[in-house]
């Protein structure tokens, strides 16, 4: 199984979003995570037999929601956990915690229609913890897919996000999706 795991809750009282043309602004931590994540599960181009779309609770806190999913996962099931990300880049995606080097590899080779970086550790400035540090203790097999946001502390204040970069994420996890499927079999 791959699981998509992305958290909806947030650590602000009131929740602000402006659409600016190109780009949206606002309270994006993980609004636009869930956004992107819908639009690829909702695509109808995922194998909705293999693969498990979760919103999960807790992330600001105690990562109650990731908790509960871990402790369904197997050695062999993969961990996408979606979120946003400030590593500074100008590319439309970045994957962060690909430790297994067999994924890493994979995704190189797969992805090369899209703009992104790729990391074997968490170059984020903002913050290093999400919810990997759970899946890694039922699997070897998560990354993180983060999506760019510019202007600041995500956690703290309003930050931009292109629209370009919501659309192609979503595209990305859908290839990303089929290709693992391959090889889980």
């Amino acid at each position: 199984m791959i699981l998509i795991s992305v958290h909806g809750d947030t650590n602000f009282n009131e929740i602000k979003l402006y659409d600016r043309g190109d780009s949206f602004e606002g309270h994006l931590d993980n609004y636009v995570g869930v956004y992107a994540a819908m639009k690829a599960f909702f695509s109808g181009e995922m194998n909705s037999d293999n693969v498990k779309m979760v919103i999960t609770y807790g992330e600001e806190v105690d990562m109650a929601g990731a908790r509960e999913e871990a402790a369904k996962l197997t050695s062999n099931d993969i961990a996408i956990v979606m979120d946003v990300t400030a590593t500074p880049t100008e590319k439309d995606f970045v994957i962060e915690k690909c430790e297994n080097k067999n994924i890493r590899k994979i995704l190189d080779e797969e992805l090369k229609e899209f703009s992104y970086d790729i990391y074997e550790g968490c170059p984020d400035p903002v913050s290093n913890m999400d919810e990997c540090e759970i899946y890694r203790k039922k699997t070897d097999k998560f990354f993180f897919l983060g999506i760019p946001v510019f202007g600041g502390d995500y956690n703290a204040e309003f930050v931009s996000v292109k629209k370009r970069t919501i659309d192609e994420t979503a595209k990305a996890l859908v290839k990303i999706c089929k290709v693992l499927e391959e090889y889980q079999s």
